[in-house]
């Protein structure tokens, strides 16, 4: 039988996953020893291989597995075995040896009851990077049931974080990651002590896969906290840690020696089996030939990289970016404004006429050569720019599409399996059906359903199915209703929604001359001038598209008066609720005011950011649309409404406008209660809380607009002086937006008693409308 530290052309046959890695690899987690300190039994791995394990002998090893020109450097630990009265000897050791070899650090093993003395002269080392605290060291009997706090000297945590130190952590119990004492534990220290840098060994302990499951999403937040590889050898715990927290989060380890030993560790039942070559019967039919645990670990991370999608960027940062990161190996974080985000997106002005598809995503809109155009992950409140910064998105979130934030889960979940099954584009969808369905039965007064894909695009169609049904062409309007040529007809000089709030030199150029005089705005609860409207043109009214609400609450009776006249003239009302949508209630905003209209088009958080739109009608409204040409960019694309279908149910189960309402009273509270403690003219206008938003009362108000973004910027925050409430805010992130507030409005206001605002501005000053316009 073939035995563990060996290599024979069977394990090199195995390892032909090699191409698949990347060119530059870091181990997080390989052990130096040396056999005369150890108190070991005489059949494990440390026992059978050399009696002294250095850098060369990791280095020969490890690199047959991944390719000795891979390796870059390791982060070594001490085998926690080590007998107590030889701890400060091992430690000065294994610093020693990682000092001898290029681009390595070390952690010192630190058991209870040790001073912190005993570490101090270790910390002026160029090698010596942090602590491994172990279980065995623990005073309660089994160590395997070890609390955290039995086992780690609580003068670590100080020490670790005032410079910034590493913690490399065996989680033990029962539920390892998952277990509430190792969980509260690790949320106290990680939030008490965020200079400190932790790494949970073997992914948080995992072996047993639903730990994984179980624990990361009570801990995926916790920024100071990492996971390494070492020994997992299934691919469900890895892809439970990349699906909560993305490839920046994982490191991987060899777990040298044990890398070299043969066997797999697996889930089962409630726990987790070391399959050993002792338990592989050779006289069986079909013999098992085990390999080395450390290639079981490499095809389990390629495996989760590969069903999750990871690309040869994301390996890198798994096998090497991160950990170069977390030691400190790499370059810090960027200097502001991120100089890849910047590039890219100046190139892109060259490109792309606009520089984006979306006017309101232009940065120019926020804080010009500051905004980040480009982000590379977003998970929740969470995104990552190309250069790898972090931001919590208080603004609108994804202007205003992420209503239960960004990436859910559960929707994720859901578009997945429509991908993998292939039936999702150019097919006939039955998910379609479902999804009209589920909205004519939201909307009793519906009976059918077309779909698009942008609310522009849906506003578009539901203006042409209008003009189809009554054989009319006028348009009354009130707000932004997209981009679109019935739209951009209309009067722009008297059009509250547009006028003032569109890019110097931009102009509704292009409209065909024919719809000229086509469309007619009024003002949000002016019955006086819709009714003006409705004299004129009465007869050639063919709609009349409005929001049923935004940020200001109708007049009592106001809708209703719109209702009235609409039908009186055989106009039809169409309700844009793409904005507002389900943030306010349960099926749209115009259920709140018991109006019903005609035609009500939802797009943005219809699909939770997935390209989805419907136009729901009355079948006398919708007549139209059986002889009119509508040929919508959906196609029949089933991921729209296979997002939808998971959108909808996530918010039948959870009450998403309560919660929205609750992030937005308190943020308009922050607003309020900081401008007043700071003196800064600020107006909370009184609207509804999850459209939150508010106003400088100030001669340099667009000045002091962009400097409180870039601010905000400066402090990771997605800010503007709107705030689109999501599912995924939290009273935590909340509280941590409020400390920003106030630093910032505290900055903002003794810039305007110094008469010092544009001066601050690391840019030009943005120009206005986003709000309104997104």
């Amino acid at each position: 039988m073939i035995g563990d530290w060996s290599f024979d052309e069977l394990d090199e046959a195995a390892a032909s996953i090699m191409p698949a890695l990347p060119p530059v690899i870091f181990d997080i987690h390989a052990h130096l020893y040396r056999k005369a300190t150890l108190n070991v039994s005489a059949e494990g791995v440390f026992a059978t291989g050399p009696d002294e394990v250095t850098p060369d002998v990791w280095r020969k090893h490890v690199g047959r597995q991944v390719g000795v020109g891979r390796l870059s450097g390791a982060l070594f630990l001490s085998v926690p075995q080590v007998q107590t009265e030889s701890i400060d000897a091992v430690n000065a050791w294994v610093v020693a040896e990682a000092a001898n070899c290029k681009n390595a650090k070390a952690l010192a093993i630190v058991a209870p009851g040790m001073s912190p003395a005993k570490v101090e002269p270790l910390l002026d080392e160029d090698a010596f990077a942090g602590f491994k605290p172990y279980h065995l060291y623990a005073s309660s009997r089994p160590t395997y049931d070890a609390t955290p706090e039995g086992y780690i000297p609580e003068w670590v945590w100080p020490m670790a974080n005032d410079r910034g130190l590493i913690v490399t952590l065996h989680l033990v119990r029962a539920g390892a990651m998952a277990d509430a004492g190792n969980i509260g534990y690790l949320r106290e220290h990680c939030e008490a002590f965020p200079g400190a840098r932790v790494i949970l060994a073997h992914a948080g302990r995992a072996f047993h896969a639903p730990n994984a499951r179980a624990g990361i999403d009570q801990l995926h937040d916790l920024e100071n906290l990492w996971f390494d590889t070492a020994a997992i050898c299934e691919p469900e715990p890895l892809r439970a840690i990349l699906e909560a927290c993305g490839p920046r989060r994982l490191l991987w380890g060899s777990d040298f020696p044990i890398s070299e030993q043969r066997g797999r560790c697996v889930t089962a039942g409630d726990g987790f089996l070391w399959i050993t070559p002792d338990m592989v019967d050779p006289q069986a039919v079909s013999p098992c030939r085990l390999l080395p645990v450390g290639l079981e670990s490499l095809r389990a991370v390629l495996t989760a990289a590969k069903e999750i999608g990871l690309d040869a960027n994301d390996l890198a940062a798994i096998f090497a970016g991160n950990a170069s990161r977390v030691l400190g190996l790499a370059p810090k974080t960027p200097s502001k404004p991120p100089a890849e985000t910047q590039s890219l997106y100046r190139h892109a002005r060259q490109r792309i006429p606009g520089g984006t598809q979306l006017l309101s995503k232009r940065p120019e809109m926020l804080a010009p050569e500051q905004w980040p155009a480009y982000f590379r992950e977003a998970r929740g409140c969470e995104i990552w720019d190309l250069d790898g910064r972090k931001y919590y998105d208080f603004c609108t979130h994804g202007i205003g599409a992420c209503l239960l934030g960004f990436r859910d889960p559960d929707v994720t979940r859901a578009v997945r399996r429509q991908l993998y099954l292939g039936a999702y584009s150019t097919l006939s969808s039955p998910e379609e059906v479902a999804l009209a369905d589920r909205l004519c039965k939201i909307h009793p007064w519906a009976d059918q359903v077309r779909f698009a894909r942008t609310g522009g695009e849906a506003l578009a169609v539901a203006v042409r199915i209008a003009r189809a049904t009554t054989d009319r062409s006028v348009v009354a309007v009130c707000g932004y209703h997209g981009w679109h040529d019935w739209y951009l007809a209309a009067n722009l000089g008297e059009n509250d929604a547009l006028r003032g709030h569109l890019l110097p030199g931009l102009q509704p150029l292009g409209v065909p001359r024919e719809l000229h005089g086509t469309c007619h705005p009024f003002a949000y609860n002016n019955r006086e001038a819709f009714d003006r409207i409705v004299t004129e043109y009465g007869d050639r009214l063919a709609a009349v598209v409005m929001e049923p609400c935004r940020r200001v609450a109708p007049e009592p009776g106001f809708l209703e008066h719109i209702r009235r006249r609409s039908r009186e003239v055989g106009a039809l009302l169409v309700f844009d609720e793409v904005t507002a949508g389900w943030r306010f209630t349960f099926g749209g905003a115009h259920l709140l005011f018991g109006v019903a209209p005609d035609i009500a088009v939802f797009a943005k958080s219809l699909g939770n950011g997935h390209p989805i739109a419907a136009i729901l009608g009355t079948a006398a409204a919708m007549d139209g649309a059986h002889a009119s040409f509508i040929s919508s960019t959906y196609w029949t694309d089933a991921i729209g409404p296979v997002a939808a279908l998971a959108t909808l149910d996530k918010m039948a189960r959870a009450d998403v406008p309560a919660h929205c309402r609750h992030v937005g009273d308190r943020v308009k509270a922050i607003w309020r209660q900081c401008a007043q403690s700071h003196g800064l003219p600020v107006e909370v206008p009184e609207a509804f809380p999850a459209l939150a938003h508010f106003e400088f009362r100030h001669e340099e108000a667009p000045a002091l607009k962009t400097l409180f973004t870039q601010m905000m910027l400066d402090r990771d925050f997605l800010a503007g002086t709107a705030v689109y409430a999501c599912l995924a805010h939290t009273d935590a992130l909340v509280d941590r937006y409020e400390a920003a507030v106030s630093d910032v409005f505290a900055l903002l206001a003794r810039a305007i008693g110094q008469n010092d605002i544009t001066s601050q501005l690391r840019g030009p000053i943005a120009h206005s409308g986003f709000g309104r316009l997104a």
